[in-house]
């Protein structure tokens, strides 16, 4: 099956209710019905730390600050919704693949495409690995053939 890379937005929305919700649920089902669904280690970290980030706020922790020291004070105990995601990640066997790329194509990707650091990791890796498609909702994807 044709490995694909699901992007930190479609997480995201399928994870917390949001106007893309159903778009993404509808995308996650068919990446894992039609592919070998694929999340990068910037991919996870992104994810959980917005759900985390998101959740917080939903508690009325807004500052940064005063989250990590709810972290520090509580721990993640009260959390729930960044567990779904890794329960989720485990439950369909997601393959959770290193970041990597070369330096050269690193920059070139950026320079030529315009994109912001994270994307063009994202971009670099799938070269690096041989990936063609990247599940996302995130526009400037479209300017780069991966």
């Amino acid at each position: 099956m044709e490995k694909v890379v699901i992007d930190t937005n479609v997480l995201v929305n399928f994870f917390l209710k949001t106007g893309l919700t159903g778009k993404a649920k509808d995308t996650i089902k068919y990446v894992l019905t039609k592919s070998t669904p694929i999340v990068f280690t910037n991919i996870l970290e992104e994810t959980t730390f917005i759900l985390i980030r998101e959740e917080l706020m939903h508690k009325g922790i807004e500052k940064f600050y005063d989250q990590r020291d709810f972290i520090e004070k509580n721990g993640y105990e009260t959390l729930f919704v960044y567990r779904k995601f890794i329960e989720f990640l485990m439950k369909f066997d997601i393959l959770i693949l290193e970041n990597r790329c070369d330096i050269e194509d690193y920059q070139n990707i950026m320079e030529k495409f315009r994109l912001l650091p994270n994307d063009v990791l994202i971009v670099a890796t799938c070269k690096h690995y041989g990936i063609k498609k990247i599940a996302t909702f995130d526009e400037d994807f479209r300017r780069v053939e991966v």
